[in-house]
């Protein structure tokens, strides 16, 4: 092999990476940072993605699209400061009672998020907000629960708070 070999296959393996590394997570924890970060990014899509199956089921990828853009875009959003507290296993129960969609198999997590929002609502706000996080670990793989109705279905006008993922 050639100098110019090597170096395309380094830079291949080097872009290949971040790729892997979405796929597997070593804790519920690690799994809604990356979920957060996504969505402060606006990486909507990544986000969709990593949703419950039987959720991607029920809405697509462009309503969800749609419904993100446009609140971020109306609201100008921002997420900064976002902590993770500590996953607290969770029985099927809980997931069912939260989320109708579900399905029960695997194992369930509840995660608190917080993190500081700014956004334009009648004159630039911040605001620190909380948020409860469901999450279900399937094997190797987590999957993140999403309140579809209460977002798609509020009438009054929003910040985005409560509504994210």
């Amino acid at each position: 092999m050639n100098k110019t070999s090597i170096f395309l296959a380094v830079i291949v393996i080097i872009l290949a990476a971040p790729v892997l590394q979405a796929e597997e997570f070593k804790s519920p924890e690690a799994f809604t940072e990356y979920i957060y970060a996504n969505y402060a990014e606006e990486n909507f899509e990544e986000v969709f993605n990593n949703f419950a199956a039987e959720l991607k089921r029920i809405i697509t990828v462009e309503d969800y699209l749609g419904f993100q853009q446009q609140n971020f875009k109306k609201y100008k959003l921002e997420y900064q400061e976002i902590e993770v507290s500590a996953a607290e296993e969770i029985d099927f129960e809980k997931i069912k009672d939260k989320f109708d969609y579900a399905q029960d198999f695997g194992d369930y997590y509840q995660l608190q998020v917080s993190y500081l929002l700014k956004f334009d609502h009648f004159g630039q706000r911040e605001e620190r907000s909380e948020k409860k996080v469901y999450i279900r670990k399937i094997n190797a793989d987590y999957q993140l629960f999403w309140d579809y109705q209460s977002a798609f279905n509020d009438d009054q006008d929003q910040t985005g708070a409560g509504q994210d993922e």
